[in-house]
């Protein structure tokens, strides 16, 4: 069976918003988007975080109030420690990183000459799904 790489399933792109961004756009941004989560991303581009509506739905169990939560910045209820994943990875490797970490997706990047990574695109569940329902 041929070697599949996450470069071969992946959306390539990436929807993303800065860190200053506030939620209540940040929210608008995925509805639009038909998306679940957004790349979070600094001055530069760099990637900084992903922001779900998993997080969004934290934040408001965690006590604090809708108002609070909708008109503040992502970057306070973002999820800082994005699991990521590069183009070459082998698919399967990837579906245990998913597995593993009990999360819907990957923020695909490449790393730039200072060491930081760089969001690309995105390896979701639901791009597996296609993958296996396509070879079927």
């Amino acid at each position: 069976m041929e070697k599949k790489y996450v470069r071969d399933v992946m959306h390539n792109g990436i929807i993303a918003c800065p860190i200053e961004t506030p939620v209540a756009e940040a929210l608008a941004l995925m509805q639009s988007n038909r998306i679940h989560a957004l790349a979070l991303v600094d001055g530069p581009g760099y990637l900084a975080g992903i922001v779900s509506q998993t997080d969004l739905l934290r934040a408001w169990k965690q006590g604090s109030s809708f108002d609070e939560v909708i008109n503040g910045p992502v970057s306070a209820i973002m999820t800082r420690s994005v699991v990521t994943c590069m183009p070459e990875m082998e698919l399967e490797r990837a579906v245990k990183l998913l597995n593993s970490h009990r999360i819907h997706r990957l923020i695909v990047v490449e790393e730039r000459n200072d060491g930081r990574f760089w969001p690309i695109g995105v390896l979701s569940m639901t791009d597996l799904v296609r993958t296996m329902e396509a070879a079927e």
